[in-house]
């Protein structure tokens, strides 16, 4: 089998869906570990001040430390959520905002010429570094669409797999 930049690039992109997948159940699993610890922990401690306080109050001492505990959960998941959100965006590889105004701003450049290859020439952006991919007339117009986008203020790296025909 001829290992072409194509399937490269799908076995790295696989590779990480994998990473991404396995990092996933891992975080969930600690952070049930975590709340399972937080929760007896809040038992244990309600079951030690139940030993020294009275019942004075209305409210028991049990229904104070699940109250906690509740509390101490909400406020981790909701914590979390935000981290999550912004963490899977990285590790999915997914465009961020700034990658998407980017791609529109190289693809305004290199489109911008009346003979340019606007339907077969594909422009991705991740972290910043522009991937073209398709086919084009030739090397020439490889090496100029390559230039363009360089040229583009925000643009970190451009990774051509253009091919001529």
């Amino acid at each position: 089998m001829k290992l072409t930049k194509e399937t490269a690039l799908d076995a790295i992109t696989d590779a990480r869906k994998q990473a991404s997948a396995a990092t996933k159940d891992a975080r969930r699993e600690a952070r049930r570990r975590v709340i399972r610890a937080r929760i007896a922990a809040a038992k244990t401690q309600t079951k030690a001040q139940e030993r020294t306080r009275t019942r004075a109050s209305g409210l028991g001492a049990k229904a104070a430390g699940a109250a906690g505990a509740i509390g101490v959960a909400a406020g981790y998941f909701l914590r979390e959520a935000g981290n999550r959100g912004r963490q899977e965006q990285r590790v999915s590889g997914q465009p961020t905002a700034n990658d998407q105004a980017l791609a529109d701003r190289v693809k305004s450049e290199i489109f911008q010429p009346a003979d340019a290859p606007n339907g077969s020439v594909n422009v991705n952006v991740e972290r910043g570094v522009v991937y073209l991919r398709g086919e084009v007339q030739g090397q020439e117009e490889i090496k100029k669409l390559v230039a363009q986008a360089g040229a583009v203020d925000g643009v970190a790296g451009v990774e051509s797999l253009l091919h001529a025909p």
